[in-house]
């Protein structure tokens, strides 16, 4: 597995502009690389049946706390679990998967807006515990079963947009966070990090100086790395 910091020097050494007055910016190579990860993952994942490697996913740990509202709306005398912590965007790109972090048993549903409006109506079904995330960017969940108040602490898995805020101390999960966000994983299966690699290159490529021919012959002197470009595109 390749992290952020691998794949923004592959890019920046493919382009021959790794150095301290590189004009291209590690910030604007992580914008990239977070705009092409969507894509690749919306591309290649738009067959919902299609299984996705974890690869893909990320992994952040919310604290909760106990709340009488969803963005002020009355909540009907129930209380809500609401997380601290915002939540990065999900990519609409596989299941995301809620988890306890403590002593609760049982499972989450983590469902979507409007169907959390109707949930724990069914006698069936009302202990069950279901979560979304509203639009404030917050985690909230609900349940008949009064256990769920208890709750402390909450794993989401899925597949976020920036990645990289989601790769932050604050919603990374245990005591072995890594500061540095550029020393993680980059969450993407490793078939699909050369396209991006490729797609980013191509978008830069077009912004790098070409050095004028100042020699009087017949060989195209000029642009000595865009060959090299060239066939980092192809391969």
């Amino acid at each position: 597995m390749s992290t952020y910091k691998e794949v923004i020097y592959m890019i920046l050494d493919a382009l021959k502009i790794q150095s301290d007055d590189s004009y291209f910016q590690e910030e604007h190579v992580l914008f990239l690389l977070d705009k092409y990860r969507a894509l690749l993952l919306k591309q290649n994942y738009k067959d919902i049946k299609k299984e996705i490697p974890e690869s893909n996913f990320q992994t952040i740990c919310l604290d909760l706390e106990q709340v009488p509202a969803i963005n002020g709306i009355p909540c009907e005398g129930k209380d809500y679990m609401k997380s601290i912590q915002e939540i990065p965007y999900l990519i609409k790109v596989g299941n995301p998967k809620l988890t306890s972090l403590d002593y609760f048993q049982g499972n989450f549903a983590f469902i979507n807006n409007e169907r959390f409006k109707y949930v724990n109506h069914n006698k069936f079904l009302k202990n069950q515990v279901y979560g979304t995330i509203a639009p404030d960017n917050h985690l909230y969940m609900k349940s008949g079963n009064p256990q769920v108040y208890y709750l402390q602490k909450v794993k989401l898995t899925g597949v976020f947009e920036d990645s990289r805020k989601a790769a932050t101390p604050e919603l990374q999960c245990g005591e072995d966070a890594i500061c540095d966000v550029l020393d993680n994983v980059f969450p993407l299966e490793e078939g699909l990090i050369q396209p991006l690699i490729q797609l980013i290159i191509q978008d830069l490529s077009k912004y790098v100086a070409i050095p004028e021919d100042t020699l009087n012959n017949s060989t195209d002197d000029k642009a000595p790395d865009t060959q090299e470009v060239q066939n980092i595109r192809s391969r």
